[in-house]
């Protein structure tokens, strides 16, 4: 099967999982969306959970994040502090869909939860490591590197959520606003 295959299979699974919700988009229906036969979707994929495994693990963000680190780190806690929040929000919103499933599935299926839940584990590993190095070279105050590291996504995470579920502009923030705002401030704690 090519890879145009698999990626409207995975396509049309988000759309209408985020449309219908999990129990409420058939295999039938994903395969429909997609355009092929319901045989191919479980030849590939073996279910409908097979999908969405398929798609969490496309769409999950942190190998994009492990490269941001790997290349464009300055050990300087302001620039790289305010390029990761940048990168944070320009990859989460570019992944949105799953990323919202995964908000409006949670505790409805455990085997969608274990997959899903290595994400911001494997996020939160990756600044306790980066939060560790800047501690170690004297560019940071000796902090517990994994509180650090929690307040960084949960203030990150909250822009995107409030973004997403504000849609009416009430209390739309700016990116360069909530990064000289809040960015800095949370950066101005660590020293």
């Amino acid at each position: 099967m090519s890879e145009d295959t698999k990626d409207k299979i995975i396509r049309a699974a988000i759309d209408l999982v985020d449309e219908k919700g999990y129990k409420g988009a058939t295999t039938r229906m994903i395969a429909e969306v997609a355009g092929v036969n319901e045989v191919t979707l479980f030849r590939q994929f073996g279910s409908k959970q097979g999908v969405l495994e398929a798609a969490i693990e496309k769409y999950s963000f942190f190998d994009e994040i492990d490269d941001v680190m790997n290349k464009q780190i300055q050990w300087n806690l302001d620039a790289d502090l305010q390029m990761l929040s940048k990168a944070y929000q320009n990859i989460v919103g570019a992944k949105r869909g799953i990323i919202l499933i995964s908000l409006r599935e949670e505790g409805r299926f455990p085997e969608l939860d274990q997959a899903i839940s290595k994400l911001p584990t494997s996020y939160r590993d990756t600044l306790v490591d980066y939060f560790t190095e800047m501690i170690n070279r004297g560019k940071m105050a000796p902090i517990d590197a994994r509180v650090a590291a929690t307040h960084f996504i949960m203030i990150n995470f909250g822009y995107f959520f409030l973004k997403e579920r504000l849609s009416d502009g009430s209390a739309a923030i700016s990116l360069d606003d909530f990064i000289e705002n809040h960015i800095t401030m949370f950066i101005n704690s660590l020293r």
